[in-house]
């Protein structure tokens, strides 16, 4: 419990006078939207996005303090029993600061604590992406290895927190082109880290989502690695790549031969002929 020297007025104050980083501090919103009423939590240094949570209009102040019993400034996140958007980001930091409903009194509390909190209140919540992004966000995607255009389609799809979470184990491009491929579809994203663990090529990353939209399953794995077949072939077979650079056409279906009988026949003829395309003309 924090006493406080003056009372606070906006979130800035209130971190001053609590001696933490304003976007610790808890923002209570009491919004409305589609004719049903929320109370959203956000960083103190953060907006409640329309995009992301959709179109919405703060309750009027008078209308407000009804129903939380405080008045517009003070009022803390357990104070209603409306169902409760969380901004996740929030529970990302170490600690949190939130008011008790007074201009002078706060409380810091480490956000394990306050995690536990909510899985004890008696009101329906639920944590995802809900806040305007900056540049805070963006630099920490960039840093992680993210196009500042990889970054800002993340950042705008809602997408953050799982590509940061997926760029631990896999590289960047491939993580983007998997999600903007799954966003493409508005297929689950938790098969994203099945498709990255069967490969990084952008056009096999397109092969897979596009079997998971037509069929609902990823294709059954194979024994063997396609993309590395076709180098293997590549490699041993010189003379016929020659022969289709100067112009001789079937040459080809006898690369195509090759990576048949590499694989025993069961490779995917429209992939393997597509990975073929792009290998010779590389060469």
């Amino acid at each position: 419990l924090v006493e406080q020297d003056n009372p606070t007025k906006n979130c800035d104050d209130a971190a001053r006078e609590r001696g933490v980083e304003t976007r610790q501090i808890v923002k209570s919103l009491i919004v409305e939207r589609g004719g049903e009423r929320f109370h959203c939590l956000v960083p103190g240094d953060r907006k409640l996005s329309a995009g992301k949570f959709g179109e919405h209009a703060m309750i009027p102040p008078e209308e407000s303090r009804k129903i939380t019993g405080q008045k517009s400034g003070t009022v803390h996140p357990f104070s209603t029993q409306l169902p409760h958007r969380i901004e996740e980001t929030l529970l990302e930091e170490e600690r949190l600061s939130h008011t008790t409903g007074k201009t002078r009194r706060g409380i810091i509390i480490e956000t394990d604590s306050f995690a536990e909190a909510l899985e004890n209140a008696e009101f329906e919540y639920s944590v995802y992406d809900i806040i305007e992004t900056g540049q805070r966000e963006l630099k920490e995607l960039t840093d992680q290895g993210f196009e500042e255009r990889q970054a800002k389609f993340l950042l705008r799809n809602s997408l953050r927190k799982l590509a940061l979470e997926l760029s631990e184990e896999h590289v960047a491009d491939a993580v983007s082109d998997v999600l903007q491929e799954l966003e493409r579809k508005e297929l689950d994203k938790e098969y994203a880290e099945k498709i990255l663990e069967r490969t990084t090529q952008e056009n096999r990353i397109k092969k897979l989502v596009e079997s998971l939209d037509q069929k609902g399953s990823l294709p059954e794995e194979t024994d063997y690695d396609l993309e590395k077949v076709v180098d293997q072939v590549i490699g041993e077979n010189q003379d016929a790549v020659e022969d289709y650079l100067s112009g001789k056409e079937s040459a080809l279906n006898y690369l195509m031969g090759q990576v048949m009988k590499q694989t025993n026949g069961r490779a995917d003829s429209g992939e393997a002929m597509q990975l073929l395309e792009e290998a010779v003309d590389e060469e």
